[in-house]
């Protein structure tokens, strides 16, 4: 499960309030994994198999008498074990399948899966434009903020990438409430500064945070 239920209440709350404190309409969403990333396995296996055969090849030549009593099939064997237990753990666990992530890549279907949900959730469909979607994803350990056009034109990638930065430290702990938090608060910060003095039109946006497991 990507969120607990008292977790999910939290950050509706988050979302809540930051409307409340700007005018604005936001979409909260955090889900566990953006996308496949089938290289991984592969990527963990090929790292096992040959740390595997680097050691193989390391106990011939510093026991040379014992090289004898080695079989290929036993060599092979321990190869390949090593190799899948390696693949194994890249896809059980997180923190070791994230040493083979490819970071452009999963910037880049981060993004593409936060656009998805944008569409999805019809985060444009507020009268005066002003929809702001901010997705987590966990496995990336990366923020995507959207506004909609009655918010894009007010503020700057530069300035949407500082609230990200502060959602940064709490995510890579884990810590999904805490980054969203960190989140609005910036984001109200922000969009406060601007004075942009949006008209209220009411809560046009179904409540409730987005919470998917992915890919």
């Amino acid at each position: 499960m990507v969120l607990t239920a008292q977790e999910q209440q939290e950050i509706n709350e988050l979302a809540r309030q930051f409307e409340t404190a700007t005018g604005a309409q936001a979409v909260a969403a955090i889900v566990g994994k953006a996308d496949d990333y089938p290289d991984i396995p592969w990527k963990a296996f090929a790292l096992g198999a040959a740390l595997a055969a680097l050691a193989v090849v390391a106990d011939e030549f510093i026991h040379p008498d014992w090289a004898s009593i080695h079989t290929p099939l036993r060599d092979v064997a321990a190869i390949l074990t090593a190799g899948l237990l390696c693949c194994v753990a890249a896809m059980a666990i997180p923190a070791f399948g994230r040493l083979f992530l490819n970071r452009e890549r999963a910037r880049g279907e981060v993004r593409q899966y936060a656009q998805g949900v944008f569409l999805k959730r019809e985060v444009f469909r507020t009268a005066e434009r002003v929809g702001i979607l901010m997705l987590v994803a966990r496995f990336e350990r990366r923020v995507v903020i959207l506004p909609d056009s009655g918010i894009a034109r007010h503020v700057s990638a530069q300035e949407l990438d500082e609230v990200i930065a502060a959602m940064a430290p709490h995510l890579a702990q884990g810590q999904a409430v805490q980054a969203f938090r960190a989140g609005f608060a910036a984001l109200t910060a922000l969009l406060n500064s601007k004075d942009l003095r949006l008209a209220r039109q009411g809560n046009e946006l179904a409540d409730g945070a987005v919470v998917e497991e992915g890919t």
